[in-house]
């Protein structure tokens, strides 16, 4: 879904726009809803430059209450194809790639399922947790029942007894 033949890429500037569904990206245990992949080619005899945008909707499961959310994702990524060998490399906001001389294609894939990957919340905290502007709310510690700290001080006395069978 993701491949594209160089042959088919015009020289110079060009854009494509790919739907994209939870068949065509392995999220692993998440479940991936589905979103689109806005991609600016910018191709020449040397080199091909992919920059992307991915807008998609990730099921994800509160760590506080366990229920399940959608998590949008919305993430910008470049990715530079080289025609002549170089290292692969790859950072926050692109990668350098060789371009696969074999196949005679681009692949960007992984790149994009690295870059929904890795912009998922450490912390997910269902929506009903969250501020306005994004933030955990002030998280309060509910005591029920009366205050036992008066039973804590006197020791159990099951405990005595056992104490008496070891002497």
């Amino acid at each position: 879904m993701l491949k594209f033949k160089i042959f088919e890429i015009p020289e110079g500037q060009s854009q494509r726009t790919v739907e994209i569904s939870s068949d065509d990206i392995d999220t692993g245990e998440l479940p991936f809803k589905g979103g689109t992949v806005d991609i600016d080619f910018y191709r020449t005899p040397h080199f091909i430059q992919a920059k992307f945008e991915v807008e998609g909707t990730v099921e994800l499961v509160c760590d506080r209450s366990l229920d399940t959310f959608d998590h949008t994702v919305n993430t910008q990524y470049e990715v530079l194809f080289k025609a002549e060998e170089v290292e692969e490399s790859a950072e926050e906001s692109g990668a350098i790639r060789n371009i696969d001389i074999n196949s005679k294609q681009i692949d960007l894939e992984q790149d994009v399922l690295d870059s929904i990957m890795l912009n998922l919340p450490v912390k997910k905290l269902h929506p009903r947790y969250l501020d306005d502007d994004g933030n955990p709310k002030e998280y309060v510690n509910q005591k029920f029942g009366e205050d036992t700290e008066e039973e804590e001080d006197t020791i159990d006395p099951r405990w005595e007894a056992l104490k008496e069978l070891k002497k």
